[in-house]
């Protein structure tokens, strides 16, 4: 795996292709061998292009709940993941986990993925992801508790923080667009 993604880069940087995508699934983190190899896969990247990787996107299952935790913990550790997607939302899970890794192990949410077709894979939205667990409109009915939410999941939205208290709807909009 190491050998083929060096390979990858070198090409890519040959053809003057300016992205490379290196799938790496079916790692478990408790496959201590696998996780050594996924390691050296992004040292291998790195060595071949010291900037890189520009992004480490870690994919977990909803229904997995609170094993995700775990595994953004060991997944972190290993390779420095710099984001979260998050799919099958659209079964029973509801995603409740995001709350847990936003406090303790805090990590952007870049997507989510809510079917099986290729325009089921979209960008995470807070208000829309708050409106589908609490009911549509919860969000604009209620920004207190919305801002509490929101807080809880500030490394989700790229580092930006609410306070818990009553905000406008400019206000919100402008913070759930920064």
């Amino acid at each position: 795996a190491a050998a083929v993604i060096y390979d990858a880069v070198n090409a890519a940087r040959a053809r003057g292709v300016d992205v490379v995508l290196a799938d790496t699934a079916g790692r478990l983190p408790t496959q201590l061998h696998l996780m050594e190899e996924i390691a050296k896969v992004r040292r291998v990247i790195a060595k071949a292009e010291p900037t890189a990787p520009h992004e480490v996107l870690l994919v977990l299952d909803a229904n997995i709940g609170q094993n995700a935790l775990a595994q953004v913990k060991a997944f972190d550790a290993a390779i420095g993941v710099t984001g979260l997607v998050v799919t099958k939302l659209d079964g029973t899970a509801k995603g409740g986990v995001i709350a847990a890794i936003a406090r303790q192990q805090p990590k952007p949410l870049r997507f989510i993925g809510v079917g099986e077709g290729i325009d089921d894979l979209q960008p995470f939205s807070a208000r829309e992801f708050v409106d589908a667990l609490f009911g549509t409109g919860y969000a604009k009915a209620n920004p207190a508790a919305l801002a509490a939410y929101l807080a809880a999941c500030a490394s989700n939205l790229n580092s930006f923080m609410l306070a818990a208290t009553s905000i406008d709807d400019d206000a919100f909009d402008e913070a759930l667009a920064a």
